[in-house]
């Protein structure tokens, strides 16, 4: 039974082999399927002040510290949103947003309700998601 299993292990490592001198190689993964990605691409192009905009880059989240979080909580306390959990909202993910990327607040609150939904992702997966790095 053994000797079966390694049989098979050899005949897949042969038949990849083989894929990769002809060319062929297991596709590689679309960027929007990484789970870790800081772009915020729009499944249809957004508009904004006459521009048409396909993605976001929120990679300076990267470079935000303690200083940058309780800035926003302070926008949105003088808001008036009062949440347990701030990192967690809507409004958070939004201002943070406007924040690392240096565009208007506007920009952010005029997305369709989907891509808002990615962008919160986005953001609260980044707070929370620990890339084991530190």
């Amino acid at each position: 039974m053994l000797m079966d299993t390694e049989k098979d292990y050899a005949a897949l490592e042969a038949e990849a082999e083989m894929d990769l001198e002809r060319g062929g190689d297991a596709p590689a993964p679309a960027e929007d399927e990484d789970e870790d990605s800081l772009i915020l691409t729009f499944a249809r192009p957004y508009k904004f002040e006459g521009q048409a905009h396909t993605e976001v880059d929120l990679s300076g989240l990267e470079d935000t510290s303690a200083t940058d979080l309780m800035a926003v909580n302070k926008i949105l306390s003088r808001k008036g949103t009062v949440s347990a959990m701030p990192e967690m909202s809507l409004d958070f993910a939004i201002y943070m947003a406007a924040r690392v990327t240096k565009m208007p607040v506007e920009f952010f609150m005029g997305l369709p309700s989907r891509e808002t939904v990615k962008l919160k992702n986005i953001v609260v997966g980044f707070l929370y998601g620990g890339d084991g790095e530190d």
